[in-house]
C-alpha cells in the first residue's frame, strides 16, 4: 500500500511552455504540492485539458478549466483519466487529492473501484480555507519567521567573506578550511538568502579523505575551462541546463551524462560543452562554512546541507521571485526548476527548529570568533526523521548519490 498525491492544476500559469511541475503559478497550487511532496514520492498533476500529468511533462500554457465544463464533458475528462490511473494507483493505495470538490467528484468512483482509499487533506473547503489550512500543513508560519534571521546571518558571512570568491578565481593555492560546507551563490537571480542556489558538503562517509577544496575543483573544472561533468554531478546538471536551452552542438547532447567513464573519443565530442559549462559555474560566486569535524553521515556538516537545502527549496518553491532567467529553469528535472536549487538530495526537507542556531555558530568559527566545538553540536538524533516521510530520500532517481 502506498500513498499517492493528486494536485489541481490552476488558472494562472507560465507564459511559455515549462515542466508541468513549475508551469501552474497561483498560491495555491505551489502550496498544494508543497504539501503533496510532504506526504509522498508519487505526485501527479490533474490538468482540465491533459488529464494526468507527471511533474515533469513539458506542456505549454492553456485555457481550460473543469469548472466551466458540462455534465457530460466531465464524464468524458474522467473516462481519459481513468487508463492513466490504472498505472498509478493499485489496491489499497491510499489515493490524496488536494484539489477542490470539481476535480475529485467525477474520479471518486473510478478511485473507488480501483480499490483505492480516497482522503481529501483539505476536506471540502472553500477556497480561502484551503489556503489556510496548506499554511498550516505546510509550517509556512515557522518558516517566515526564520526567513529574517536566515537572511541576516547570509549576509553577514558575505560581508565577512568579501563578497565570496569567483569560481573562475579559486585555486588550491588559495586558503581553504580542510572540512567545511560550501555555498553557491548567483547574484541578482535569487531574492531569499542573496541567490544562493547550491549547497554542498563532502567527507559524509567515514574514512573519507576529500577535502572541500576536492570538492569545489571537480565543480569549477580545470585552469584551462575544461572539466569531467561525470565527476560532478553540478556541471552535468549545468549542462543539461545549457543543452536545453540551445547552447551545444547537435552531437553533444546524446551522450552528457552518460556511464562514469567515456572513451577519449566522446570526451572529445564533449569538449566544447564542458567548456560552457566551466564559464557559466565560473561567473558563480562561492561562500563556506569552516566546519572542521570527522568525516561521516552525522556530521555537523551534513546536519547544515540537509537543513540549507530543506529551508532553501520550501521557500523558493512558495514563493520563486526573482528567478527568472535563472539558467535552471531550462534544467529538464522539474526537481531543479521546482526547487530554485542545484540540488537533488534534501529537497523540501522541514528545517529543525534548531538550524539557525547551529549555522550562525559556524558562521562565528569561520569568522575566527569562536574556536571549532569538540563535539557535534547539532541536536541529538536529527539524522532519524522525526515521522515517516519520503523528504529523506525523496524520489529514487534523486537519492544519496554523493552528489556534493
Amino acid at each position: 500500500m502506498a500513498d499517492v498525491a493528486f494536485v489541481a492544476c490552476a488558472k494562472t500559469k507560465a507564459s511559455s511552455p515549462a515542466l508541468a511541475a513549475t508551469l501552474y503559478t497561483s498560491p495555491l497550487y505551489r502550496k498544494s504540492l508543497l504539501a503533496a511532496l510532504d506526504r509522498t514520492r508519487s505526485v501527479y498533476i490533474l490538468s482540465a485539458k491533459h488529464g494526468l500529468l507527471n511533474l515533469g511533462d513539458r506542456i505549454a500554457p492553456y485555457e481550460q478549466t473543469l469548472k466551466t465544463m458540462s455534465a457530460q464533458q466531465k464524464i468524458g475528462w474522467a473516462a481519459g483519466v481513468r487508463e492513466a490511473l490504472s498505472s498509478r494507483l493499485k489496491p489499497g493505495d491510499r489515493a490524496l487529492f488536494y484539489s477542490g470538490v470539481d476535480y475529485v467528484a467525477p474520479l471518486e468512483a473510478i478511485v473507488r473501484g480501483q480499490g483505492c482509499r480516497i482522503e481529501l487533506p483539505l476536506g471540502r473547503l472553500s477556497l480561502g480555507a484551503r489556503l489556510q489550512q496548506l499554511r498550516v500543513l505546510n509550517d509556512e508560519d515557522k518558516l517566515e519567521s526564520m526567513r529574517p534571521r536566515f537572511n541576516r546571518l547570509m549576509r553577514r558571512l558575505l560581508v565577512n567573506q568579501g563578497g565570496g570568491r569567483l569560481l573562475s578565481e579559486s585555486s588550491g593555492r588559495t586558503p581553504w578550511p580542510a572540512r567545511g560546507v560550501y555555498l553557491v551563490v548567483e547574484p541578482g537571480v535569487k531574492k531569499t538568502g542573496l541567490g544562493i542556489t547550491r549547497i554542498g558538503t563532502h567527507a559524509v562517509s567515514a574514512g573519507s579523505r576529500t577535502t572541500l577544496w576536492d570538492r569545489i575543483s571537480t565543480h569549477r573544472g580545470t585552469n584551462y575551462g575544461g572539466g569531467s561533468h561525470r565527476s560532478s554531478i553540478f556541471r552535468s546538471h549545468v549542462g543539461r541546463a545549457l543543452l536545453v536551452r540551445g547552447d551545444h552542438a547537435a552531437d553533444q547532447a546524446a551522450s552528457w551524462g552518460v556511464g562514469q567513464t567515456a572513451p577519449a573519443a566522446i570526451r572529445t565530442t564533449e569538449a566544447e560543452l564542458e567548456q560552457k559549462v566551466s564559464a557559466e559555474v565560473g561567473r558563480m560566486h562561492l561562500l563556506w562554512l569552516d566546519i572542521p569535524d570527522e568525516p561521516g553521515p552525522k556530521s555537523d556538516r551534513a546536519y547544515l546541507e540537509r537543513n540549507l537545502i530543506g529551508f532553501l527549496s520550501r521557500s523558493y518553491l512558495l514563493d520563486p521571485a526573482g528567478s527568472e532567467g535563472w539558467l535552471g529553469e531550462s534544467s529538464p528535472d522539474w526537481r531543479i526548476n521546482a526547487s530554485g536549487l542545484w540540488n537533488l538530495d534534501h529537497l523540501f526537507y522541514r528545517p529543525d527548529d534548531d538550524f539557525l542556531d547551529v549555522l550562525e555558530f559556524y558562521i562565528d568559527v569561520t569568522a575566527g570568533l569562536k574556536p571549532p566545538p569538540s563535539a557535534s553540536i547539532a541536536p541529538d538524533g536529527w539524522h532519524r526523521p522525526s515521522r515517516p516521510s519520503p523528504q529523506l530520500d525523496l524520489f529514487e532517481q534523486g537519492g544519496s548519490n554523493g552528489e556534493g
